[in-house]
């Protein structure tokens, strides 16, 4: 059952404001429990929050790190380019990612799901070097 609990509105409120970021739940845990306890509280919010679909689980498989970002409800609908050396999170236009879709379906019979990221570096990571 979902309540709509204070740490509930502090954890998705630090998500909204950093949506361009994802964060580890340690982070968000330090930025939202400012006393250092709800703990448990916090890491159920957070799989509240996922299972409801307003907050992305990234799971890095080479660090079995784990982090979320808020995508609200408009995030279903295009793609994502994520930086593996800083963390942007970039979100692409829905036409170019129905583009990039089309594209990838044409060449290789491919099919990505909206809402998906992709992983590379940005240009401050060395990515256009």
């Amino acid at each position: 059952m979902k309540y709509n609990t204070k740490r509930r509105e502090e954890i998705l409120s630090f998500l909204r404001e950093n949506k361009d970021r994802a964060y580890s739940a340690e982070e968000i845990m330090e930025a939202v429990l400012t006393d250092g306890s709800g703990e448990s509280t916090a890491y159920r919010m957070l799989k509240e929050l996922v299972e409801e679909g307003c907050v992305r689980k990234i799971s890095d498989t080479a660090t079995r790190r784990r982090t979320y970002q808020y995508i609200g409800e408009s995030c279903h609908c295009h793609l994502h380019l994520k930086c593996k050396g800083c963390g942007r999170l970039v979100h692409l236009d829905e036409e170019i990612s129905e583009k990039l879709c089309s594209l990838i379906r044409s060449a290789g019979g491919f099919d990505i799901d909206a809402g998906e990221m992709l992983f590379g570096r940005c240009d401050a990571c060395g990515g256009g070097v």
